[in-house]
């Protein structure tokens, strides 16, 4: 809080939020331009479990995902295993990539066992249900 003495308090806003709406005078909020880069190469799927990779995925969150995108060491990628779309991090271990899954006790193929679909660029999810 910060204002004069007898002046009442006075806030300031700790969101980093600019005056609401500035960032969008001349121009509409898209969430199709925010969240796609390649809009051929984009999909959109629903994660049916929850995982604590990419910071806590809920059941039912819509992944952001760009198969166009190239991805590295460190990115949340969707992986065909066993014939199955999977979630998982991209990780370097002893220099060769290898898919990490959520939980540590489950396999972790190396990157050329599967296929990578894509990379996911975003994570959708509700605040409240």
């Amino acid at each position: 809080m910060h204002g004069d003495q007898g002046s009442g308090p006075s806030y300031q806003s700790t969101t980093g939020f600019s005056a609401a709406g500035a960032d969008f005078r001349d121009d509409r909020l898209s969430l199709d331009r925010l969240v796609i880069r390649n809009p051929a190469a984009t999909f959109f799927l629903r994660a049916e479990a929850a995982s604590d990779l990419g910071g806590s995925i809920q059941a039912g969150d819509i992944l952001v995902v760009d198969r166009a995108a190239r991805p590295g060491s460190g990115s949340l990628v969707v992986a065909v295993v066993d014939g199955e779309l999977v979630l998982r991090l991209l990780a370097r271990r002893s220099g060769r990539l290898v898919l990490r899954p959520s939980r540590p006790e489950s396999e972790s193929p190396e990157a050329d066992e599967a296929r990578i679909w894509g990379k996911v660029t975003y994570v959708l999810h509700p605040i409240s249900p």
